[in-house]
């Protein structure tokens, strides 16, 4: 078992710096820029990823927001509803919104959607397991009480690193998509946009493991393994439902 001190929060008065939320900035960040390189390497517009990621993250701030009061938020009044810079967000909210609001932004746009999300999608993986990073760091979203070889023991209690299991599994999944088998034998067969929708299956997979072993209240494991079971069907379906062919 692993002793550990988590990295305290800096507290400015007005905002509070966590290295949770400092990472998924950076995680944020180093996504985009590959998002972009990308995109220009496919001959796409790399100012349109930027806006679409500016869009994303506009949005997923609001989601966040409202999954948390939604999950976790009784007894909350509506000034500390608004008060952000407190702190309480959650994934599923952000990702949601943010996935969305960059889907119609691309839609809007009259852009070939489906081109545009391969060549993003795959990228957010890194973005997240980057994120999940400084939750480990502040520890924040761990998991459950467990006497394993490599529990990390905070306040005397050893617990799973559920933080690090969603990190690793974020990074394996972007290997295996980007993998030179993936994109030869696999993903070249099926539609465009299955490169972002086996990406997403990944990280909804990666999320349903991962929740058996959280230490979250009831509620909002229900809808997180609500939303990421949603997730992973949708995007099978769409991977695998047949491709309609013109009839010459």
């Amino acid at each position: 078992m692993i002793n550990y001190t988590p990295v305290p929060t800096l507290d400015l008065g007005f905002f509070k710096l966590s290295t949770h939320g400092l990472l998924i900035a950076v995680g944020f960040l180093v996504a985009e820029l590959l998002a972009r390189r990308e995109a220009k390497r496919r001959g796409l517009s790399a100012d349109m990823v930027d806006d679409a990621a500016i869009a994303a993250v506009l949005a997923g701030l609001v989601g966040a927001r409202l999954f948390y009061i939604a999950t976790l938020g009784q007894g909350m009044s509506f000034l500390d509803m608004i008060e952000v810079w407190k702190g309480g967000l959650s994934s599923h909210g952000g990702y949601v919104f943010g996935i969305l609001a960059g889907l119609a932004y691309f839609k809007f746009k009259k852009v070939d959607l489906f081109k545009y999300v391969d060549a993003v999608i795959p990228y957010v993986l890194i973005g997240w397991a980057v994120g999940r990073v400084g939750c480990f760091l502040n520890w924040d979203s761990y998991g459950q009480i467990s006497n394993v070889a490599w529990a990390v023991i905070v306040n005397g209690q050893p617990r799973h690193p559920t933080q690090l299991y969603e990190a690793v599994g974020y990074l394996v999944s972007f290997f295996l998509v980007s993998s030179k088998y993936a994109r030869s034998e696999i993903l070249v067969n099926f539609r465009s946009g299955s490169k972002a929708a086996a990406s997403l299956a990944l990280f909804a997979l990666v999320r349903i493991i991962v929740d058996f072993f959280r230490d979250d209240p009831a509620p909002y494991l229900f809808m997180s393994r609500l939303i990421t079971v949603s997730l992973f069907i949708l995007c099978m379906a769409f991977i695998f439902w047949p491709v309609k062919t013109k009839k010459l």
